[in-house]
């Protein structure tokens, strides 16, 4: 099982959506769910596995405008 953490941010024009511990995993969306799928494919591509894993979101907080989730995946 791996779990990473996921920052959202709402801005003006859209949402990011970004897994702090993986760099340049990050991606832009006009919202959040758009942003969150789009950043799970991204992260696909860093972990070398096929689009479409089986993983999990889990929210954990939101203070300040920016939000975070728990993303699981079990293999």
């Amino acid at each position: 099982m791996q779990q990473f953490t996921v920052l959202v941010e709402k801005g003006l024009d859209g949402v990011d959506a970004s897994i702090p511990s993986i760099r340049e995993c990050e991606t832009w969306a006009p919202t959040e769910d758009e942003a969150l799928t789009s950043l799970v494919e991204r992260l696909a591509y860093f972990l070398r596995r096929e689009q479409g894993f089986r993983h999990q979101i889990d929210y954990m907080r939101r203070e300040d405008g920016k939000t975070w989730y728990k993303l699981i995946i079990r293999s």
